[in-house]
């Protein structure tokens, strides 16, 4: 499946501010604690000036939390701030005309395929070679 949405068109969102877009008080938080984002004008602030590298576009599924049923859909995406890896999810609601940011935090994938040089780095900090 691709995704539902133009990602230009939410990112255009942000750069509006909380007008055009709602941020989900749970990604808020993550935001705050995961990234150092304090607010949710700093958030979408962030996502519309190009603070998300490497996006990488994951899936897009129905919107579990859609009071109507009206087939709203939820596109995620993975992205990285310096070596930090994060995981967003958002969606447009056509009833209030709003873009909502339900999902800001680190992604946390588990395994050694995700993580190829963590080894290295921790001995490089050890031996004083990395900061």
């Amino acid at each position: 499946m691709k995704a539902a949405y133009k990602f230009a068109d939410f990112t255009s969102a942000c750069a509006i501010g909380v007008e055009a877009v709602h941020v989900i008080k749970g990604a808020t938080i993550t935001a705050r604690s995961d990234f150092n984002l304090k607010t949710n004008g700093e958030i979408l602030g962030f996502i519309s000036n190009g603070g998300l590298e490497n996006l990488g576009y994951i899936k897009t599924k129905p919107w579990k939390n859609d009071p109507k049923s009206s087939g709203i859909m939820v596109d995620s995406y993975n992205f990285y701030s310096g070596d930090t890896k994060g995981y967003m999810a958002y969606l447009y609601q056509p009833e209030t005309k709003k873009w909502l940011l339900k999902s800001f935090k680190k992604d946390n994938p588990s395994g050694v395929k995700n993580l190829p040089f963590k080894g290295l780095k921790q001995m490089l900090k050890s031996e004083g070679g990395v900061k």
